[in-house]
């Protein structure tokens, strides 16, 4: 009797990959993941194809779109070779289609496949090292885990697939992948292993191809201890913010006791990325054995390092380009925005000659202080709340920015100030979202005491954040100078913020634009 046609003859099949890649564009079109949905796609190939079991496989995809860009995409996929089986899976995943054989098997997505999402799972917890290149590794709460977990697929809106395992174990399957060691992979892997840091979830393994330490290295996977919550900061302090209106008094202890414990949070992230090879020689030496070479690539890619006046310089020369290109494209569309807007938004360029000479001051002002791994993309979303305390997810940085971009060291102080414009955002956002219920009210007096909950709000964060971090050598000593270097990071994430509400939703624009002024 002849062998069934496993997944991996088929990718070896002219045919069928000609098939695959035919119909790859409409299918890329209806997924969440694919985020170049407004691109031309000129060309897809298979770059690899790995096997997890005979009908389900990991596939690389490089994407050519027609403005000559470059993309590469994670497809996990599956044959269905029984009739039963394809129409259980129309049934309940009809957009996961791929293309059907003539006359023979569906090729599916295979994340809603059980015994596909098992498999993963053995192979993560077994750290498996494959001939084909896959390699996994089990962290320390994977290790005394069960040999395998049943799992289920939440319904998360990311650009991610995630997957959880056995209720305690939450595995994010990355879809667009990016040459190189991902920071969600890595910090929270430093973190969780190498420090004494409790407040992101427990790093649990990782899938990858390669060595981690390889320039080329592809994270495809990453495996956590799931975190039970109540949801993330955002939501939670839009609670806190509808209370505040609600009253007519100061803002609660509740909120601000939050507010410090958050800021807490932060300086202790910040204290043990900050500590990372302290102490310790981060010289590659030549003849040291595979795994001393990997923990001194480790140690030298997470210790900290002087903050130069070079470095000063171009954060300040990136932040004026912003500033100017930002001006620019406000200026352009002044007449789009309605009577209020506009005149808000005229303040703002008015003071384009004070705000960029504000932005200068940076590069003239010495100040010592260590650059650091940081969050990099911090803000309440990215914080999930549980019954009395907080825990820091997705360290994955600026997603527009390459893998080496987004592992730079930075001044600690660009995640306090994204955190102080999400608190901005959260007391404007109140009355944005929920217009009914602030209607009738005195629009002017709402917003006076939104720009007062996140004053009062924005201090008890920021003094609980200074208290814990001490004499941290990621800090300027002086307070002045602090202030200047705070100061123009939230400076610069308003006039970000600008662009994207412009552009996105112009009903928001008034929260940036206010936080330029109120910086100015």
């Amino acid at each position: 009797m002849r062998a069934p046609t496993t997944l991996d003859d088929r990718f070896n099949d002219p045919r069928f990959a000609a098939a695959m890649l035919r119909a790859l564009p409409d299918y890329l079109a209806a997924q969440r993941w694919f985020t170049s949905k407004g691109k031309k796609i000129s060309e897809c190939k298979i770059q690899d194809a790995y096997t997890v079991t005979n009908d389900t496989a990991l596939v690389v995809l490089r994407i050519l779109f027609a403005d000559g860009s470059k993309e590469v995409y994670q497809l996990p996929l599956a044959q269905l070779l029984h009739k039963e089986d394809q129409r259980r899976y129309l049934k309940d995943n009809g957009t996961l289609v791929l293309l059907q054989v003539p006359g023979g098997p569906f090729i599916v997505d295979a994340v809603p496949l059980p015994a596909f999402r098992r498999a993963l799972y053995e192979m993560v917890r077994a750290g498996v090292d494959s001939s084909d290149g896959i390699n996994c590794e089990a962290g320390k709460i994977l290790r005394s885990a069960p040999l395998t977990a049943a799992s289920v697929v939440p319904a998360i809106d990311t650009s991610n697939t995630a997957i959880i395992y056995a209720d305690k174990y939450f595995f994010k399957l990355f879809r667009k992948l990016d040459p190189g060691l991902n920071p969600d992979l890595e910090l929270v892997r430093y973190l969780s292993e190498q420090t004494k840091f409790g407040h992101c979830p427990p790093y649990g393994g990782s899938l990858g191809v390669g060595e981690m330490t390889d320039e080329g290295y592809l994270n495809l996977g990453m495996l956590s201890g799931k975190v039970d919550n109540k949801g993330d900061a955002w939501a939670y302090f839009q609670d806190l913010t509808q209370r505040f209106f609600a009253g007519h008094g100061e803002v609660d202890e509740e909120t601000l006791q939050r507010a410090a414990l958050l800021g807490q949070r932060t300086a202790e992230m910040h204290l043990a990325l900050g500590g990372a090879a302290a102490g310790a020689s981060t010289e590659i030496k030549a003849g040291l054995s595979p795994q001393a070479r990997a923990a001194a690539l480790e140690r030298a890619m997470l210790s900290p390092t002087p903050m130069t006046a070079a470095y000063r310089q171009e954060i300040t020369t990136a932040a004026r380009k912003l500033l100017t290109r930002q001006a620019t494209e406000l200026r352009e569309k002044l007449s789009e925005l309605n009577p209020e807007l506009r005149q808000t938004a005229q303040q703002v360029l008015d003071l384009e000659p004070r705000l960029t000479e504000r932005l200068g001051q940076l590069a003239e002002q010495p100040m010592q202080l260590d650059l650091i791994r940081i969050h990099a993309d911090y803000h309440l979303g990215q914080v999930l709340v549980t019954e009395d305390d907080f825990y820091i997810i997705d360290f994955e940085g600026e997603p527009l920015l390459s893998i080496p971009e987004r592992r730079r060291r930075r001044p600690a102080l660009k995640d306090v100030a994204g955190m102080v414009r999400s608190f901005h955002y959260a007391a404007n956002g109140q009355l944005l979202l929920n217009p009914e219920r602030y209607a009738g009210q005195d629009q002017q007096l709402l917003r006076q005491r939104a720009d007062h909950w996140f004053a009062t709000v924005s201090e008890a964060y920021l003094d609980a954040y200074y208290q814990r971090c001490g004499a941290a050598s990621f800090l300027p000593v002086s307070a002045a100078d602090r202030k200047l270097l705070l100061d123009l990071f939230i400076l610069e994430k308003a006039i970000y913020e600008v662009a994207y509400e412009l552009n996105s939703r112009q009903a928001w624009l008034g929260i940036p634009l206010g936080g330029v002024l109120a910086v100015a």
